[in-house]
């Protein structure tokens, strides 16, 4: 029996290692899920703004599109690791022939004018590097 102990020991420190893993894995993305009114904000302002400069922008550019969007939306309510893993999350996902249908409905519509002013703002923010 005395042989055995280090294999179950080898083997209790992987599964706790793995289950370490799954947590924070599914920590992100619970917090994510948390977030998901402010995640649509996000996405209602990110659209016009790529839709404008996607073709214009380096990837790090969009990323700190992102980045500025989420922090904007978030009102000083979340941590910059949180902001960080919104922001990816929301790159990840982002659909740009959704993101156009959404945005030729809202020229129709005419979006809010604090709306409009945050897509300015984020893209002269961008834009000065």
């Amino acid at each position: 029996m005395i042989f055995l102990e280090p294999i179950i020991a080898a083997a209790l420190g992987a599964g706790l290692t793995a289950l370490a893993v799954f947590f924070k894995t599914n920590g992100l993305a619970l917090a994510v899920l948390k977030k998901g009114e402010l995640i649509k904000k996000a996405y209602d302002i990110i659209d016009p703004i790529l839709d404008k400069n996607i073709g214009k922008w380096s990837g790090s550019q969009v990323d700190k599109a992102f980045e500025l969007v989420v922090e904007t939306v978030g009102d000083g309510q979340l941590s910059r690791a949180e902001i960080l893993t919104i922001a990816k999350y929301m790159a990840n996902k982002w659909l740009p022939a959704s993101a156009a249908e959404k945005v030729r409905a809202l020229e129709k519509s005419g979006a809010s004018e604090e709306d409009e002013a945050k897509v300015v703002h984020i893209t002269s923010q961008v834009n000065k590097g």
